[in-house]
């Protein structure tokens, strides 16, 4: 699709979906009034894009983007098997719902016809949580090579604005608005139930400057864009410090070094000459030393920021201590799991008594537990079967060889999206908020399509954000 023939609702409505996704997704329960509103938005984004794609005769997008549609289509599946009444007989003899049955039976109550999950609802729930990242594919295929250019920088603009709101609920305390009724009052949280959620969108700024900075095709916006981009992340990284996430530090962190490393061996992000690189470099040496110059102002004048790192303390404990009933019960119910959704009544079923507190546990805080808790065997294999098509994608774009060697960039700055995720996870449920999990089906999607170089650029050239 042409710019000229491409109209603004083209233009823009892969971010105002991401954006709106992004403002009402960010809380994981299931109890959540954003989550009927991303929902129905996903619906008509889907709505919206089919046509789109049913007019594709040559079916050209269904290919590039199958195993993606496949892998959502097998998960579906595989939650539609959980729900579909087994009789009382075959329910019982299920690995881990033979215990329950003994239980219902002793106090009165008929088992009957019942599905795998423990927690039917919740399944469903967790059914209708693939729209997002089915809509998030379906329009990235209908939206031009151009609008997907102009994308980071949009997202990069909503950041600063949930930066911003997270600083300042900080700042007002328990008085500050918050987005979700459930959420670390007094924290900042930006638009997310969760102080950890938020500083993982925010550790999400350093790729999305890269993928951003990568795009430009001029050496004067690039090098502009470089030297503001780094001096905004200053600012980001101390948002995530004000958010007193351990985690999102150490993420952002990483994420921050990686990086500016990248950018140093960047000549081109320069305005093309050697003294305009050397400033580019100092500015990032620069940031990285007022980076920690500002954290460890935080850590000896900031009693607030110490006191909202240790206020974690209390859950990492029980994070801690729960892994061994959390491994007992991936065993107890495999090989098929307790069903999607099925952790919070699986785990009060196997909860020790020494564990029992005013602290409770509604996810695993270790999504990779949690996986194989819901989904058993299956589920591993969608997972192992996800991380296949992303080496896969991987593979063919870095040996691509009508594109440029700056392309590699923006297959970095994918990696580095599905790194934090993927790091997070262990740790935490960041890919259970509509919001995150869409910027992770993005970050996939894009290794199929990289939009993010001018066509003028490719075939093998050196871009000015390319590596001399």
């Amino acid at each position: 699709m042409s710019r000229s023939r491409e109209s603004l609702f083209d233009r823009w409505f892969l971010a105002v979906f991401l954006i709106a996704i992004l403002l009402f997704g960010g809380s994981a329960r299931v109890d959540s009034v954003g989550l009927v509103i991303v929902r129905t938005l996903a619906i008509g984004a889907i709505a919206v894009s089919l046509p789109y794609w049913w007019a594709d005769a040559e079916r050209g997008l269904y290919a590039r983007y199958r195993p993606l549609l496949l892998l959502l289509g097998a998960a579906a599946g595989w939650m539609i098997l959980q729900l579909v009444p087994l009789p009382a007989g075959l329910w019982s003899a299920l690995p881990g719902h033979g215990e329950l049955a003994s239980r219902m039976a002793a106090a009165g109550i008929e088992i009957g016809w019942r599905p795998l999950a423990l927690s039917p609802g919740r399944a469903i729930h967790s059914l209708l949580d693939l729209l997002v990242p089915l809509a998030v594919v379906l329009v990235l295929g209908r939206t031009s090579d151009s609008a997907l250019r102009q994308l980071p920088l949009r997202l990069l603009a909503f950041l600063a604005v949930a930066a911003t709101f997270g600083v300042l609920q900080m700042l007002a305390g328990e008085g500050a608005p918050y987005f979700h009724r459930i959420t670390n009052v007094g924290a900042a949280v930006g638009f997310f139930a969760n102080r950890n959620h938020h500083a993982m969108f925010l550790a999400l700024y350093w790729p999305l400057l890269l993928w951003y900075i990568h795009g430009r095709n001029d050496r004067a916006g690039s090098h502009a864009a470089t030297l503001l981009g780094v001096l905004g992340g200053v600012a980001v990284m101390l948002a995530i410090m004000a958010a007193g996430s351990r985690a999102g530090l150490a993420l952002g962190g990483a994420s921050f070094l990686a990086t500016s490393v990248i950018l140093y061996r960047m000549r081109g992000a320069a305005a093309g000459t050697e003294s305009a690189a050397w400033l580019v470099r100092i500015t990032l040496l620069g940031s990285i030393v007022v980076t920690i110059a500002g954290a460890l102002a935080m850590l000896v004048f900031g009693a607030g920021f110490i006191d909202r790192l240790g206020q974690n303390d209390v859950m990492g404990d029980l994070r801690f201590s729960v892994l061994p009933v959390l491994v007992d019960t991936v065993w107890t119910y495999a090989p098929f799991g307790s069903g999607f959704g099925g952790f919070e009544a699986a785990y009060k079923i196997a909860e020790p008594v020494e564990l029992l507190s005013l602290q409770y546990l509604n996810h695993a805080h270790n999504d990779y537990l949690e996986l194989l808790i819901d989904g058993g065997l299956p589920a591993l294999a969608l997972l192992a079967l996800w991380v296949l098509i992303v080496l896969r994608a991987v593979r063919k774009a870095w040996r691509d060889e009508r594109s440029a060697a700056s392309d590699r960039i923006g297959v970095v700055a994918s990696l580095m999206m599905l790194a934090i995720f993927a790091l997070a996870s262990l740790a935490d449920y960041p890919l259970r908020t509509p919001a995150l999990a869409a910027m992770a089906v993005l970050a996939t999607a894009l290794l199929y399509r990289r939009p993010d170089v001018p066509r003028e650029r490719r075939k093998g050239q050196r871009s000015a954000a390319g590596f001399r």
